[in-house]
């Protein structure tokens, strides 16, 4: 079951459920909701995956049972919104580097010199107060950025 968004313009989003007997298309519907709370429009303003497969989220789709629209965003989404605020790149640049394993492959991704990110990095970095160049700190924009989208509404 294939849960869609809306087409706003900038891309079409889909979360897709787990392929179930007939019986079970409630269940594949749900879970196709959940995974389209985590899906992005792939932009600048919001980078990521415009299709998540629910078989794929584990923990995070008991993180998006716990996190909605109106749940007060953590501090760390605030950060990350008045980062985002500063630069334009700001989201896109920490999307690199939160799902790929390294720098260098984060610069390619990005089409930037590897010197050019450690520069926007070390901006980014002071504007959300936390360092994301090591495990803790990419988890935790990994973290950030998850509940970002799981804060937006429907």
């Amino acid at each position: 079951m294939t849960a869609a968004a809306p087409d706003g313009g900038a891309g079409r989003r889909a979360g897709v459920g787990p392929a179930v007997p007939v019986a079970d298309l409630p269940r594949s519907w749900a879970a196709a909701r959940v995974a389209l709370r985590l899906t992005a429009e792939g932009t600048e303003r919001d980078p990521g995956q415009p299709v998540v497969y629910a078989d794929e989220l584990g923990g995070l789709a008991v993180l998006a049972e716990a996190v909605g629209p109106g749940t007060p965003p953590s501090p760390d989404v605030a950060a990350l919104e008045r980062a985002a605020a500063a630069a334009p790149w700001t989201l896109a640049t920490l999307h690199a580097v939160a799902v790929t394993p390294s720098l260098r492959t984060a610069a390619a991704m990005l089409t930037l010199h590897h010197s050019t990110l450690q520069d926007r990095l070390a901006h980014a970095e002071r504007q959300l107060g936390w360092a994301v160049r090591d495990a803790h700190g990419k988890l935790r924009l990994q973290l950030a950025l998850a509940l970002r989208r799981l804060h937006r509404p429907a």
